[in-house]
This record gives structure tokens, C-alpha cells and sequence, in this order.
């Protein structure tokens, strides 16, 4: 029996259990909601969220105690806790996986497994028979006493984690745990001066060198270091003698990294509204004033001025005291909008997402958190930024696929932002050219409020679309059509896109005799051919190996088949060899760096042509740009997926609108073997509300979403046979826990092969369970996993509620 304070603890761990801890004595007040705790869990220890107390309350079984108390404040308060609680629900994701995801990793926290040797292990380095590994590693543990498992298997030479379970079983060394501190907190050396006028003169007659950093440090209240090498050089040896011969102090000062502090974002005055652009204003603004929820659908074509708008609802949320997230799909998007956002209003904006290291992100949210921060933008990721004192949430081409995460938590950015919107009492807004049928529907049932820009703004119109049937051309690459007006573009100095949604030279390799085609050895997907560095690469799994022209089946050579940015690159170069030419892919950018390097490239005019896959697609505005080239629409047509139509007619018109936002017009080259298909056909002409109303109509005949639900359990395993019993056990028991609700009320899919069956050695199954009633389907979704979980050893399984990804 147990009494006095106790503590829920939810830890991260795929277990929707929260486990209960009593609070020692020694920590009479330490313990809240928010904080982490150290605490024992079966035979090992492990890091907990504190998610709720009681100051008295009975159990009939004796609780273990908390070991200690890691944070000296909450990461968290009441209501950001409920807003993790919802997530975790919602999307059937433990709380504790959810709370670990929400918070970076440089808060500097983490369990290390220690090794001790045992008394037993002393006396058994006293006799022979021990292997030359287990020998070395008993005594580098005789020597160290106890030592973190990784720093004992680095010393020790070749011996494995094997090896210390072996020693472990036969009683020579013991294992335990304990919190290993590393915060990502960085640090700058601050010297100053701690001796007269007279010293330094002192100094600097006799040691010049020495005398003259003494001498520019007394110049001033304090020196950084980094000032100090910038000017002095290698100064190292000569101010350590100063500091020993107390001429000089030094302390450490915390510094701030700022991620896109080098990025120049000259002060921007605000654009004069367009009538549109007042209306949209008109009724967002009172819910900001208010302090109320209402969840917005911006629907603006390109051009027309959706930053604008989100710009003066941020500028009016900051006056009054308040703080924003700005949600954006792709990190490729983050430096132009970082760019308008401080030109607006200066260092109280930043950044966060996965590009930036974990110095970056952890200085980030501890701005964020502390309130220095007005805004913060980032992808998905950032809808967990601690902004305590929020005010509006904003999420830009709300209808991107790359908001949905596809591993635990799988959560969706976008919906989880309205999840936000609803627990502070804040506007929502999102925005497209291109909405979501989900977002629209929501729109046509009153759930969101619609918002209409339907022009550009100013003089500028949307480009003309022109059509070209390459079922009627024998080029694979360049219609004549696009080559002559890419030519004409470039000789009149104008800047062009090509749109290629294919990265690398040749996208697949086949044997010109026998016909075999180079697959990925970990994956069920086709090796892609990188000629700038000849090798082939798996763009699912990352393997990378030196690209071998010969057939192992056959000795002969293998052929390029497919097309990619390199080939189109090359293409291009052989066409105009006197154009600059450069290419946004994630190859080609990885790192935020290269990125800017890009941007400013393209707005100085230092670009004549731009290849790029999706990435090209999103938000860029260039008004320098006055032709786009499509050089397939096809591609994405054919993806064993419900929403292939609806992803193709975005591309496709979030391309297009990267033209003609100067004061030059602009021309689309649109290359496709199916002109009559709605996504190609709405596309041309810029009508997305037409394609929007059409696929709202098939859906509905479909019972697909947004008129049902779904939600898809996935599992993979390195055992093929093991993996499909899986699945097959998956679909009886899905069909008999079906037998016991209403006929017709919930349907199941499957189980079947996933279309990429074979991934990083792991092979593929999905079922997919839907249903109108999501009541109904989440709670038939919870029963099925508690039933499948108990025998998944060996298997991962994955619950995905709303999926985007059947891949």
C-alpha cells in the first residue's frame, strides 16, 4: 500500500499506458506538471514527462520512486499539455512519443547505459581462459571504474555489444543507468583587462605582440573572442600568457545561434491592399481583436498576394502582445518568407526545422519559450514551438502532402494547427492557390470560413497556358515548341523554369541485351543514375555505390531509360552553352546555405535557366521569370493513389504560377501525353474551383475522402513469410471484429502488398479501415491494434489516421 504525493508519468515508449511514481520526500516541491523525471521502469531507468499529480491518493500495490527531478522549470504548461493530449488521441500516438517529438533533442537529456566490473570479474582477470576482447574489456573497467557502454566498447577495441551481455550473463560486470547531461547551450570566451595604463605599457615594450591584444582589450569594457581572432589571428598562446599573469580575466557568455542571422532582409515598407485583399483582412481582424477562434481558407490564385495578407494579420497579433507560428511545407520555402517576415519586423522572427543542427533548434525554442520571440516559422515540426502567449497560427499551401508525417506521431501540420487554434482561442489561417478537397469541403459545410483572392495583384495577370501533345511529337525531352521558346527567352535575357519531377540523370538502368533492370538490393524500387559523380543511388533507402556499366547477368552495357534534372541539365547546357544554368533539387541544395546562395543568385538575375523538381513549384515569387516548362504532367498521373488527380492538378498549377509576376508577361509550356484529363484540363486554364467542385463530385461517388475517413495500419519486417502471416492474421481479425457492428457502417481494404513492397530490407504490407462515422472507426481502429500488438514481435506496426502516403 502506498500513500502521499503521486505523479503520473507518460513515457516515450509505444505504450499508451501512463505509469504512476511516487515523489520522495527529498523533493517536496521539485515535482510539476511539465517537468522531466528520471525514473526506474522494469530492469533499466528511463526519462518521463510529468503529465499530472495528486497530493493524496491511495494505491493497493507498492509504487516506485521517482530518482530524481531533471528540469528546473516546466517544458510545458497546462495548456500546451492539452494540446499534446489531443494530438496523441487524435492520432493514436502515445503521449509520451509525442511529448519526446515536440521537444529537441538539445534540451540535453539522455539515459546512458553505464558498465561496472563486478567483484567476480576481478577475480576471473586472475585466471586464464579469458578471450583476448573480454580480457581488454575487464580491464579497461579495472582501470576506469565505470564507464558509458559506447565510450567502454571505443576503448576496448573490437568488442560488441554482445560481448558486454556475455560478461553481464556470467555475472563479471553489471549494468546500470543514468542521465547523461548534454545541453547544447554554446558559449563565447569574454576577456577583459584587470591591470592599469601603466602594465600595458609595460607589457607592450617588452612583449609587443602580447602588448598590443592587451592593449585593444583595455581599449574597451569587455572583447569576445571571436572579435579577438578575427582581428589578430592566431592570439591563442599570447592570451593564455595574459590570463595566467592575471593582466587578463576571462569569462564564458551565453550566446544565441541564429540560423538565418547572415541573411540581409532590408526593412520592406507595406504593399498598398488590394480590394480583395481589405475584405480578407476585414474578417480575419476581429478574431484577433477578440481573442476567438475561427478557422480561415484563404483561396488566392498566385500572385495574389496571400503573404501580403498574412504579413498585416502577424503585424496587428504582434501589437497586441501576442506571438504567431507561421507554418510552411517545404524548408526550401523558409528563406524567402524569413526574408519579408523580418524586413516587417526584424530579429523578433526565427526559424525552425530539421535542416538546422541541434545547437540551432535548441537556442530557437528556448527564444520561443521565453517570449523573445514574436514569430516563429517552420515546417511541420513547428506547430510544437512553445509559444506561450499565442495569437494566430498561419499555414502557407495548407494543401502540401509534406505536413503529414508518415512515422509515429504520424500527425498532419495542418490539422493539428487547427487543433492549436482551438485550445488558445486564436484565428487560424490557411492558404493556397490550391486548397485541399479536405479544406474545401470544410469550407462549403461552414466549418472554415472561405476567403476569396481571385486576381493578381496589380497590372499582372496569370500566364497563358500553352498545350503541347507529345503523343504527336518524337522528342522524349523537348518539344520543338518549348526548345525554340526557351532559346528566344534566353536570347532576350529573360530567366526560364523547367519543371522535371524526377531527380538525377536517368531515373532507371536497363541491360541493352538481356534486359535487366538495376534494382535497389534493400529496396523494390529502381536504381536512379547520378552521371555528375557516376554512381547510383536509391532515393528511399540512401544506399550510393559507383555506377559499373556492365550487366552482372550478362556482361553487356546497360542503358538510360527516364528522365531527371541531370539529363535535362545537360540537355539545356548542349543547347545554350553560353546560359547559366542551375538546378534546385535536394541534391543539389542540401544544407540551408546553398539554399540562400540560390535565392540571391536567382533575384540578382545570375540565373538564365532553373531545373527543379517540386521544389520550384512552391511560393517562389521571381519576377524575373517569363517562362515555365513543363516537361511531363504525366508522371504523378499514374501513382496507385485516390488523391494522384488532385496532387497533379496542384504541381501543375503551382508551377505555372511562378511566371509572369513582373512587369513582363508570362508564358507556361505545358508537355503531356493526356490533354483531356481534368488535372491537365482545369490546370490550363487557372480554374481550380472547377476541378475542385469535379473531384468533390467523384469523391462522393467513390465514398472516398473527404466524405469518409481513413485510417491504414502498415507493417513491415525483416522476415518476409513472418511479415505476411502478419498481415493475414491482421485481416482475420479485422473481419471478425467486424462481425459485431452494423452492416455496411465500416469497410476493410485488404491487407495487401504495399506498391513499394521492399524498403530498406523491410518487407510491405497495409490495410486501410474506412468508414463515414469516425467515432465509429476510431474506436474499431483502437480495438484492433490492442489485438494485433500483443503478437507484433518482430514486426513494426504502424497506425496512420487520415494517411497521405500508400506508397
Amino acid at each position: 500500500m502506498a500513500s502521499g504525493k503521486i505523479v503520473q508519468v507518460a513515457l516515450p515508449i509505444h505504450s499508451e499506458q501512463l505509469f504512476l511514481y511516487s515523489v520522495p520526500r527529498r523533493f517536496p516541491e521539485g515535482v510539476a506538471t511539465g517537468k522531466r523525471v528520471f525514473v526506474p521502469f522494469g530492469n533499466r531507468k528511463a526519462i518521463g514527462y510529468v503529465v499530472g499529480h495528486e497530493s493524496e491518493r491511495k494505491v493497493d500495490f507498492e509504487l516506485k520512486d521517482i530518482i530524481d527531478i531533471l528540469d528546473e522549470s516546466p517544458l510545458f504548461d497546462e495548456k500546451r499539455l492539452d494540446f499534446f493530449r489531443r494530438v496523441s488521441e487524435y492520432y493514436m500516438a502515445p503521449l509520451g512519443v509525442v511529448l519526446k517529438f515536440a521537444h529537441p533533442l538539445g534540451l540535453g537529456k539522455s539515459v546512458g547505459k553505464t558498465v561496472r566490473i563486478t567483484e567476480e570479474g576481478k577475480n576471473r582477470l586472475q585466471q586464464r581462459g579469458l578471450a583476448d576482447l573480454e580480457r581488454k574489456v575487464l580491464e579497461t573497467l579495472l582501470l576506469e571504474e565505470e564507464l558509458v557502454s559506447e565510450k567502454l566498447l571505443e576503448l576496448s577495441g573490437k568488442a560488441s555489444l554482445e560481448n558486454l551481455n556475455s560478461l553481464q550473463r556470467r555475472g563479471y560486470i553489471q549494468f546500470d543507468y543514468r542521465v547523461i547531461s548534454d545541453e547544447k547551450v554554446k558559449y563565447e570566451k569574454i576577456y577583459r583587462a584587470s591591470c592599469d595604463s601603466g602594465s600595458v605599457s609595460e607589457i607592450k615594450r617588452k612583449k609587443p605582440a602580447k602588448g598590443t591584444i592587451l592593449e585593444f582589450i583595455s581599449s574597451r569594457d569587455s572583447a569576445p573572442h571571436s572579435e579577438l581572432k578575427e582581428i589578430f589571428g592566431n592570439f591563442t598562446v599570447h592570451v593564455k600568457w595574459l590570463v595566467d599573469n592575471a593582466l587578463v580575466s576571462v569569462e564564458l557568455k551565453e550566446i544565441g545561434r541564429d540560423p538565418y542571422g547572415a541573411f540581409d532582409a532590408e526593412e520592406e515598407r507595406p504593399e498598398k491592399l488590394t480590394q480583395d485583399q481589405r475584405m480578407a483582412m476585414e474578417k480575419i481582424l476581429p478574431y484577433v481583436t477578440g481573442d476567438e477562434y475561427r478557422c480561415f481558407l484563404l483561396h488566392g490564385v498566385t500572385g495574389s498576394g496571400k503573404t501580403e495578407v498574412y504579413l498585416r494579420v502577424v503585424s496587428e497579433v504582434i501589437a497586441k502582445g501576442k506571438q504567431a507560428i507561421v507554418l510552411v511545407p517545404e524548408i526550401a520555402l523558409t528563406p524567402l518568407l524569413v526574408k519579408r517576415f523580418r524586413s516587417r519586423f526584424a530579429d523578433a522572427v526565427s526559424v525552425i526545422h530539421s535542416a538546422l543542427s541541434e545547437g540551432e533548434r535548441f537556442d530557437v525554442w528556448r527564444r520561443a519559450r521565453s517570449g523573445e520571440l514574436s514569430v516563429v516559422i517552420g515546417a511541420r515540426s513547428a506547430v510544437f514551438a512553445p509559444l506561450e502567449n499565442l495569437g494566430l497560427v498561419v499555414v502557407d499551401e495548407e494543401h502540401e502532402s509534406s505536413y503529414k508525417q508518415n512515422e509515429a506521431p504520424c500527425y498532419n501540420a495542418r490539422d493539428a494547427a487547427v487543433m492549436l487554434g482551438t485550445i488558445y482561442g486564436c484565428p487560424v489561417l490557411l492558404g493556397s492557390a490550391t486548397p485541399s478537397l479536405e479544406s474545401y469541403a470544410n469550407a462549403i459545410r461552414g466549418k472554415y470560413e472561405y476567403l476569396s483572392l481571385p486576381a493578381r495583384v496589380g497590372t499582372n495577370r496569370l500566364p497563358d497556358v500553352e498545350l503541347v501533345d507529345m503523343k504527336n511529337v518524337n522528342e522524349t525531352v523537348f518539344s520543338p515548341h518549348l526548345r525554340d521558346a526557351l532559346v528566344e527567352n534566353f536570347s532576350r535575357g529573360e530567366q526560364s523554369i523547367l519543371f522535371i519531377n524526377r531527380r538525377g540523370f536517368s531515373s532507371f538502368l536497363v541491360c541493352g541485351d538481356c534486359g535487366e533492370i538495376f534494382r535497389c538490393p534493400n529496396c523494390s524500387i529502381t536504381l536512379t543514375f547520378h552521371k555528375k559523380d557516376n554512381s547510383i543511388k536509391c532515393h528511399y533507402c540512401g544506399i550510393m555505390q559507383e555506377f559499373e556499366n556492365t550487366c552482372a547477368h550478362c556482361g553487356a552495357r546497360y542503358m538510360g531509360k527516364g528522365l531527371g534534372t541531370q539529363k535535362v541539365e545537360e540537355q539545356v547546357k548542349s543547347m545554350l552553352p553560353d546560359a547559366r544554368v542551375f538546378v534546385m533539387d535536394r541534391d543539389y541544395t542540401r544544407g540551408k546555405t546553398k539554399l540562400l546562395d540560390l535565392y540571391r543568385k536567382l533575384e540578382s538575375g545570375e540565373v538564365d535557366v532553373l531545373i527543379g523538381t517540386q521544389m520550384v513549384a512552391k511560393g517562389h515569387d521571381l519576377p524575373g521569370v517569363t517562362l515555365v516548362g513543363i516537361l511531363s504532367a504525366d508522371h504523378m498521373l499514374g501513382i496507385p493513389d485516390f488523391r494522384s488527380g488532385e496532387r497533379t492538378f496542384q504541381v501543375l498549377t503551382q508551377v505555372a504560377g511562378r511566371t509572369g509576376r513582373g512587369i513582363k508577361p508570362g508564358t507556361v509550356i505545358l508537355q503531356t501525353y493526356n490533354p483531356e484529363h481534368p488535372s491537365v484540363r482545369f490546370a490550363i486554364s487557372h480554374n481550380s474551383s472547377g476541378f475542385l467542385d469535379e473531384e468533390l463530385e467523384l469523391r462522393k461517388s467513390l465514398d472516398q475522402p473527404p466524405f469518409s475517413r481513413f485510417i491504414s495500419f502498415r507493417v513491415n519486417g525483416l522476415d518476409e513469410e513472418k511479415t505476411r502471416d502478419f498481415a493475414e492474421r491482421m485481416k482475420r481479425t479485422a473481419e471478425r471484429f467486424l462481425l459485431n457492428l452494423p452492416p455496411g457502417s465500416l469497410r476493410v481494404l485488404g491487407p495487401a502488398e504495399a506498391p513499394i513492397y521492399k524498403l530498406r530490407n523491410r518487407f510491405r504490407w497495409q490495410i486501410i479501415i474506412a468508414s463515414g462515422n469516425l467515432g465509429l472507426l476510431r474506436n474499431y481502429a483502437s480495438a484492433l491494434y490492442d489485438s494485433l500488438k500483443k503478437h507484433a514481435s518482430g514486426i513494426k506496426l504502424v497506425v496512420d489516421v487520415d494517411p497521405y502516403d500508400f506508397m
